[in-house]
């Protein structure tokens, strides 16, 4: 019992902490986009937002990817 409640435990706080980094990587997103939609110039202000508009699982899955890549070339 004690065990399977560890368990749990461990797997919900392993979702908080997912879920914390979402959060803050959005904070982040929109920060950014609020300094894209102060651009004067239209052409740099849609780059700066299609830079920006990456999901916080793109973000990752890329992290991931390029994690993996790193560690196959050694």
């Amino acid at each position: 019992m004690l065990k399977k409640l560890l368990a749990l435990s461990f797997i919900l706080s392993s979702q908080l902490a997912m879920t914390g980094c979402a959060v803050v990587y959005d904070l982040g997103q929109d920060s950014n986009q609020r300094q894209c939609e102060k651009l004067q110039d239209w052409n740099e202000r849609k780059t700066c937002l299609q830079q920006n508009k990456t999901s916080y699982e793109q973000y990752e899955k890329q992290r991931e990817d390029l994690r993996t890549k790193g560690t196959e070339k050694k």
